[in-house]
């Protein structure tokens, strides 16, 4: 259920919004506020999702409002109102990444029409049962490293509900038995980044789960990757610990995967790296090392690698 924010100085417009909101299906959780002062003390204390702001108000106008609203949560959908069709409007609506600039007064069908716009770019349309289905499409552990980050991104910032109902759905369609899993499954995420880092933990276990059914000789393989992951280890340390040849493990990997067995690696590791930067105390090369890259440099090159951003782009979009 998302959560809107109506604010304008003006009663009725407050009270003519709220009620058009609450007609539609999936945004019952109105808030209301009169001031932009008030607009921004709400946003600081609730998981607001989308405003429907006034420019011109006491106090603190909406663009002030908006400005500091976005510095709190840039993901927050701002809709911007006014009685006046000006040019400068417009531009600090522009500048503050608004989702639109509406002019007074707003009618039912368009704000209908805004909303249900927000609710499909948000995925809080999606039933549980239509994102598994979605997850479990994936054609390669590659596809499926990047593929879930977009998924994550694309659902609702605030469905608390929905992200433990995916996990749970995952874990019962697939027989999902690892304790951490069912443990974090559990809980609330505070940031959206802690339910990616799960929900790549819930989708390599049912890659490893495919993988061991058809060759059990893999079972040898990921016990020695949990215990050694964050050492420095390669292909040959794995083979000779667990007696397969070289070729026939990579073959395996290929076909089950689509990816060899260092880039396996790589990723698992980038994945617990990413855990790690959610503590922004944490540096480059506490992680680094914790992960057995001997040198940070290397460690940083890897990541870009794999995420695409450098470590320091990567810590700065959380």
């Amino acid at each position: 259920m998302l959560k809107v924010l109506v604010v304008d100085d003006e009663h009725l417009m407050r009270e003519a919004l709220t009620r058009m909101i609450k007609k539609i299906d999936g945004f019952d959780a109105v808030y209301t506020a009169d001031t932009g002062r008030q607009a921004v003390q709400i946003c600081e204390t609730e998981a607001i999702d989308i405003v429907f702001m006034d420019i011109m108000m006491p106090e603190m106008n909406g663009i002030e409002a908006g400005r500091r609203i976005k510095s709190i949560d840039k993901d927050i959908s701002l809709y911007m109102l006014t009685a006046y069709n000006k040019w400068d409007y417009l531009q600090e609506a522009m500048r503050m990444k608004a989702e639109d600039y509406l002019l007074k007064p707003i009618s039912q069908s368009k704000v209908k029409e805004l909303l249900m716009q927000q609710l499909i770019k948000t995925g809080a349309t999606q039933q549980p049962e239509c994102c598994i289905n979605a997850l479990q499409n994936y054609k390669s552990y590659r596809e499926m490293y990047y593929g879930v980050p977009v998924f994550v991104k694309n659902l609702s910032s605030s469905s608390q509900m929905l992200y433990r109902e995916i996990i749970g759905e995952l874990v019962k369609a697939n027989g999902l038995s690892e304790e951490r899993i069912l443990r974090q499954a559990k809980k609330n995420f505070g940031h959206k980044k802690e339910f990616e880092h799960v929900l790549l933990q819930s989708m390599d276990q049912i890659y490893r789960d495919s993988a061991t059914t058809k060759h059990p000789i893999l079972m040898g393989v990921f016990d020695y990757l949990e215990v050694h992951l964050t050492e420095n280890i390669g292909l040959k340390e794995i083979t000779q610990d667990c007696n397969v040849s070289q070729g026939y493990l990579s073959r395996i990997f290929k076909v089950e995967f689509g990816v060899s067995v260092m880039e396996y690696i790589h990723m698992r590791k980038m994945m617990l790296a990413k855990w790690y930067f959610l503590d922004n105390r944490v540096s480059l090369t506490d992680v680094a090392y914790r992960l057995g890259y001997n040198e940070s440099s290397y460690f940083s090159k890897v990541f870009k690698k794999y995420e695409h951003v450098t470590v320091l782009e990567y810590k700065k979009s959380l």
